[in-house]
């Protein structure tokens, strides 16, 4: 396998997380080997892998790279990936597979007829050896892989994860949740290390709430998650995985009570909240009430970071300035000599707050342009 012979992987991002994505692999130690957007090729040993696919906050998926070859034609698509890979030798035909295919710059043009190509070259591979296929589902499969086709060069690949944002505690979830890897990458770049209280008080289904707790606690961010592409690896050590993860799992302290809080003026939005951080180590110890962000008490020295709602949501541009004004006044006389991490809408509601910047950084929000905006409050 491709893997095996030069230790390489590939990491998918969520767009404007590269910088922080790379900077986490590095941590966790692995050698970012080329950056491309919303991805980024490395390298590194079997430990450090299981320890990227427990531990990583910021990607999006892992995958490991079983061929790749020239591709100028939908035959040749076909027979390089009959030739390439003993599909027979990665996973039974009980289980059931899936495929995740992009193409660019090719010949071949349509991604959907890309991955029924090599689906056929999968199940053809299966009937020649058992006389029967594998299912194939376009959701939950047990296995997953990837095609990626660009310039003419086609790569096939073990996704190790499926979607890395899915921690497993998000139970339920209000309108337009904040993905989790974003919700992540607001914490980090706030350099929250636990050293004032946190505080998000529009925290909606609590994902800004969890990732700080997760942070904090030092829990692995697959913790309650079930990686099941990982041990289709032809090479996958069971017994160093579960190292990885028993050590990992050794470092997790527990979460202060009052440290982290939360409010929302929606009583299912607090509900839903406390029911998925119950699910991490330490959630019973973040304080969480009902109440407008206007009506709670003074607190100063507080680090808060939200993610207020703007016009997409609001439906009106005028009640979102009014939101944006009110929330700034709040920052400034209910939350002194503290800092403010506030995800804005856009560019121009970043004004609204009525408050200095002290930096702003564009991120993507799913397809929407936003803007993380530090605030420090004297």
């Amino acid at each position: 396998m491709e893997y095996q012979e030069k230790g390489k992987y590939f990491a998918v991002v969520a767009g404007s997380l590269e910088a922080l994505a790379k900077a986490e692999l590095e941590e966790l130690g692995a050698t970012v080997l080329q950056e491309v957007p919303r991805g980024m090729r490395f390298q590194c040993d079997p430990r450090t892998l299981y320890r990227v696919v427990y531990c990583s906050r910021m990607l999006q998926r892992v995958l490991a790279p079983l061929a790749s070859f020239r591709c100028h034609s939908e035959d040749y698509l076909y027979k390089q990936a009959r030739q390439a890979v003993d599909w027979t030798a990665l996973f039974p035909p009980e289980e059931s597979f899936g495929i995740d295919s992009t193409v660019a710059r090719s010949k071949i043009s349509h991604s959907l007829y890309a991955g029924q190509l090599l689906k056929d070259a999968i199940c053809d591979s299966f009937r020649e050896k058992y006389g029967r296929r594998p299912d194939f589902a376009s959701s939950g499969a047990r296995i997953g892989f990837n095609l990626h086709i660009s310039d003419n060069w086609a790569t096939v690949s073990l996704d190790l994860t499926g979607s890395m944002h899915k921690r497993g505690y998000r139970q339920e979830a209000v309108a337009a949740p904040l993905q989790e890897t974003l919700a992540a990458a607001l914490v980090r770049l706030s350099k929250w290390q636990g050293d004032r209280p946190l505080e998000d008080p529009m925290c909606g289904s609590g994902t800004i709430l969890a990732e700080a707790l997760i942070l904090y606690t030092r829990t692995p961010a697959a913790f309650l998650r079930q990686d099941l592409g990982i041990t289709y690896l032809p090479d996958y050590d069971p017994s160093l995985w579960q190292k990885v993860k028993t050590d990992a799992d050794k470092e997790i302290r527990p979460l202060p009570p009052g440290l982290i809080r939360g409010s929302d003026i929606n009583p299912g939005s607090v509900a839903i909240a406390r029911n998925n951080l119950a699910a991490l180590p330490g959630g019973e110890n973040v304080e969480l009430q009902v109440s407008r962000f206007q009506d709670l008490p003074s607190r100063p020295e507080m680090c808060v970071i939200c993610n207020p709602p703007y016009g997409v949501r609001l439906g009106d541009s005028g009640a979102t300035v009014r939101l944006y004004n009110e929330l700034g006044d709040f920052l400034k006389q209910k939350r002194p000599r503290g800092e403010a991490y506030v995800l804005c809408g856009s560019r121009e509601l970043v004004p609204a707050l009525r408050l200095r910047a002290y930096w702003k950084k564009r991120l993507k929000n799913g397809d929407l342009d936003v803007v993380f905006a530090k605030i420090l409050l004297r």
